[in-house]
């Protein structure tokens, strides 16, 4: 696989110091992971195992101003599997991003990202597919704006925009556009509430199909304590969708959401997410009802060790006769628990460990499909500019 021409040039940008920095830094990096893997291609049957060695590069560069907050990262992935070795490549991550406060009214913020990656299994946590060994490389774009009206009252906008593209099946690639915008309100309570309204429009384009997804969710966040808070959206949805190839329509109505807690004291964070949206991914030929739910909590054991643990579940759903789907009937619920422990040697020496069972049950042909994984990484940093 050929290292993408972008490379080359962001690695360029990335060593390039802005003036005036008040807190800046470049970070090299390098890691090596090795990894013990019972089914690769997370099969049903004939699952086939391998050990798989990561070898990475990368480069961190931070830049804090007053005003300005801004992070480019870089790293290459080399990947070696024992026995399937047709399966090696180079995966490459670039991200870029920044938050800017224009002025006591304005924030602006931004985020780029883009990646090579090959592996198999790269998105079954969340989507429940499996990819394949085709080549993926993936633009990620979101830029948005922030506005405080005034003590009680603000107002935000997003854009955001997603593009798949695969070497080998055209069939998989996939293109998602998606615009917010919303309204904060302050509440006279006894304890922060803050009154939330957001509307949002998707627009998803895969090789056959085309869906266009409206929602409009009225919430609330709220501060239970100083450990404990959380945010609720929900309202109305409308999804309409052509299939390209005979040109017939569909659309469908009904609710989505969301709802976050978050609890965070001195020695321990945790985190508990519910989803419920129509969502489109690259490799399905249309987009899914998708539904989530997501644990992870994190626990200090000491100045430089912590635990991690980590539980989701998500469940796609599509019905093969309207023309959200073209690849017939999905119902896959993706469940994974992940516990891990991370130790610094020193500030520049890490080390994690890892262990993650996965397993998707095919509720419409009454199947499952199981992996287990586990992993011990060494990671080393070194600052050169701080």
């Amino acid at each position: 696989m050929k290292i993408s021409h972008a490379a080359p040039l962001l690695f360029f940008s990335l060593l390039v110091q802005p003036a005036g920095a008040d807190d800046f830094r470049i970070i090299p990096n390098a890691s090596l992971k090795q990894e013990y893997n019972d089914n690769i291609f997370f099969s049903e049957n004939d699952a086939e195992e391998d050990l798989i060695t990561t070898a990475s590069v990368g480069l961190d560069v931070k830049e804090r101003t007053e005003r300005l907050t801004a992070e480019l990262n870089g790293r290459l992935d080399g990947l070696a599997y024992n026995d399937n070795d047709e399966l090696n490549d180079i995966e490459e991550f670039y991200n870029g991003s920044l938050q800017y406060q224009l002025n006591q009214f304005w924030r602006l913020s931004g985020n780029a990202q883009y990646t090579v990656d090959s592996r198999p299994d790269r998105d079954i946590d969340v989507t429940g597919y499996i990819l394949g060994h085709d080549v993926r490389r993936q633009q990620r774009y979101t830029g948005s704006a922030d506005y405080q009206f005034d003590e009680k009252t603000g107002l935000f906008a997003s854009y955001s925009y997603q593009d798949d593209q695969f070497e080998l099946v055209d069939s998989d690639e996939f293109t998602g556009q998606n615009v917010v915008a919303g309204i904060s309100r302050s509440l006279q309570f006894i304890k922060p509430t803050v009154f939330r309204l957001f509307a949002n429009y998707s627009h998803y384009s895969f090789d056959t199909s085309s869906v266009d997804n409206y929602r409009l969710t009225a919430g609330l966040s709220r501060d239970v304590s100083e450990k404990l808070n959380y945010v609720f959206d929900i309202g109305p949805r409308y999804t309409d969708g052509e299939d390209r190839i005979t040109g017939d329509t569909n659309n469908d109505t009904g609710v989505g959401g969301s709802f976050t807690m978050t609890y965070q004291e001195e020695l321990t964070s945790a985190d508990l997410r519910f989803s419920h949206e129509v969502s489109g991914s690259g490799g399905r030929n249309g987009v899914t009802e998708r539904t989530g739910l997501v644990f992870s909590m994190r626990h200090l054991l000491g100045e430089r060790s912590y635990a991690n643990l980590r539980i989701d579940s998500f469940l796609n759903k599509a019905d093969g006769d309207d023309t959200f789907s073209t690849e017939g009937d999905v119902k896959d619920l993706t469940t994974s628990f992940s516990p891990s422990l991370h130790y610094e040697f020193s500030n520049e020496f890490a080390c994690e460990a890892q262990y993650r069972y996965s397993v998707i049950n095919d509720r419409d042909d009454d199947t499952e499909r199981h992996r287990s994984m586990v992993f011990v990484k060494l990671t080393y940093k070194y600052p050169v500019v701080e």
